[in-house]
Parts: C-alpha cells; structure tokens; sequence
C-alpha cells in the first residue's frame, strides 16, 4: 500500500509539473485515435493471456472446460482487477471455472503457471530490451524514490518463489515433463502480448513524440506491466505502473509531459480493452441465452 500511495503521488506531482503540455497533448486528435486503436488492439492481444491460462488448465483437467468457456470466463472476470486488492479477477476466474467443473486441482496449476510465466516472461523482455534505461532510471529516482526499488525486489522475490512453488506444485500433480511443454507454450503466448502491449506503447509515443528506440519501448512497457503486476493492492497496477512508465520513458530521453500523456494514455488503453473484452463477452452471452 505504501509503495502504491509514493507512486500516485509521483504521478500526480509529474501532471502537476506540466500540466498545460500533459493536456493539450491528451486531448490531441492523433493521441485520442491512437488511443481508440490501442484499446481494440489490446483486447484482442489479451486473448493471447487467456489462451495461456487455459493451456494451464488443460494440462490436468483435459478439454473439459473448452477454450470457448474459458476465454468467456477470462474476459468476464478481467475488469475485477480494477476492485481494490489487485487479485480480484483471479478469484473471480477462479470461482466461475469451478463452478464451470474445472477442478480445484488444474486451477491451482494454472494459477501459480500463470504468476510464474508472467514474472519470467516480463521481467525477461524488460531485462533483454530496456535494462540499459532502467539503470538509468535508478541511478536518477532509485535511491531517493521507493517505488521503482521495492517494485524491481518485489518483482525478483514472486519470481523465485512462484518459480519453486510451480515445481513442487508440478511435481505433486504428477504431470511431469507435460508441464514444461505447457509453461513453454505458456512463456511464448506471454511473450507475444508482451510484445504486442510494447507497441501499443510504441504508437502512444509516435503520436506525440519521435523519441525513443522501439526495442527499449517494449521492454519499458513490460517492466512496468510486471512492477504494477507484483506490488499489491493497486487495484489493476493504478499509479504504479503510470509511474514505472514515466521514469522509463524519460530515462529513454522523453519529456516529462509526453512521458505523463503516454503514462495516461495507456491506462485508458487497457482500461477501455478490459471493458470491451468484457462487453464482447455479456453480448455473447446474452445472445446466447435469448
């Protein structure tokens, strides 16, 4: 809580900072349809993100619960995230799959699959392609600054005990070198939104700004997806990631305003690719049931 309430405030001293520059360039019109686009392309690279729970869930259970269901289920519970705790539309997800006749069993597996696979897959891609930025990010708001620090710990201490915890649970499932195959198939789907969600970072930035490099844009993307993801109780990564975000992007030589409107304009974008997953799957349904 402490580490979400330091980053909103850095958030809100940066809008404070520039404001007049932050809001002329949110209310421009090639930003606000970058944004649109941004929003419909999200929602459909977060398929990518289901695809792999519902590898994780096959694994133990088989196709019982068909990739149809399962996607239904993601897309339904993927706004929950945005309830205060950060871990709602998990337990959501949870829920409606055991209410569905997924065992307690596969969704155990899938659950610590899916932490695992997301604390290696982007904090791997932040590594491999932005860890030049990020060093510089330290040195400039590290030391003074908790967030980036106690988020990069965070980040590196879910790894290693999602990493042990996803053996011991493999190994008592009995599943054996199937789960490797999975968790590959799993790393490579996360790798892709990953790097689907970098260029949407990448086109937030073309639309007001011709800074930075494309390959250090995804991996400032990825690790602030990760920083946002591991600290708890920032109800969807709320401020956290804005701010991992902004300290990447000016590290990476953006002003601070263009790096606050793509902070900005990036929340909105995942926010409104949520709503229309979700809103995709209450029309489905309701077809279904009329």
């Amino acid at each position: 809580m402490t580490v979400s309430l330091a980053a909103l405030v850095f958030v809100g001293l940066a809008i404070h900072r520039s404001f007049g520059d932050v809001q002329r360039q949110l209310v421009s019109p090639l930003f606000l349809i970058a944004i649109l686009g941004c929003a419909v392309a999200y929602a459909v690279i977060l398929q990518l993100v289901a695809i792999a729970w519902y590898r994780f869930l096959v694994l133990v259970d088989g196709p019982s619960l068909g990739l149809g269901r399962a996607l239904a289920i993601f897309g339904r519970t993927q706004i929950y995230k945005y309830l205060p705790s950060n871990v709602m539309h998990m337990v959501g997800r949870f829920a409606l799959a055991r209410s569905a006749g997924t065992s307690n069993r596969a969704l155990a597996v899938a659950q610590m699959g899916e932490l695992s696979v997301i604390v290696l897959a982007a904090g791997g891609s932040g590594a491999l392609l932005a860890w030049p930025i990020f060093q510089a990010a330290y040195a400039r708001y590290g030391p003074g600054h908790p967030t980036l620090t106690v988020g990069l710990i965070a980040a590196g201490l879910l790894a290693i005990a999602f990493g042990m915890g996803l053996l011991f649970r493999f190994r008592m499932a009995d599943i054996g070198g199937r789960a490797f195959i999975t968790s590959a198939e799993a790393f490579f789907l996360y790798a892709l939104f990953f790097m689907g969600n970098g260029f949407l970072i990448v086109a937030l930035v073309r639309a007001i700004n011709d800074g930075g490099h494309i390959a250090e844009l995804i991996g400032i993307g990825a690790t602030a997806w990760l920083v946002g993801f591991v600290v708890p109780g920032a109800p969807g990564g709320l401020g956290v990631r804005e701010a991992v975000l902004i300290m990447g992007l000016t590290a990476a030589g953006l002003p601070l305003p263009s790096a606050t409107a793509v902070a900005l304009g990036n929340r909105l974008v995942t926010v409104l690719g949520d709503c229309l997953v979700a809103l995709a799957e209450l029309v489905l349904r309701k077809g279904k049931s009329a």
